[in-house]
């Protein structure tokens, strides 16, 4: 999977399901102060990780996650 099949992937994710305004989703947002991603998003990010990506992050790995090019460059390695 190539860098941009996964930002487009986990772009839609974001908009789609936990429905962030599409105008935030940028690579240098902040996922709660940019995006206002609460806890329960970071559940339904992690499920999304697992399924998606065969990836399975613990509460560590998520909360080291503070921009979207983290979750992008995390996803990259890991996968």
């Amino acid at each position: 999977m190539t860098k941009q099949e996964i930002i487009e992937k986990v772009n839609s994710f974001l908009i789609e399901k936990l429905e962030v305004d599409p105008s935030v989703v940028r690579p240098e947002a902040e996922l709660r102060r940019d995006m206002g991603l609460t806890s329960i998003d970071a559940v339904q990010t992690m499920l999304f990780l697992k399924q998606e990506y065969g990836i399975q992050p613990n509460e560590e790995n998520i909360g080291s996650l503070v921009t979207l090019q983290d979750v992008y460059d995390y996803i990259e390695k890991n996968s």
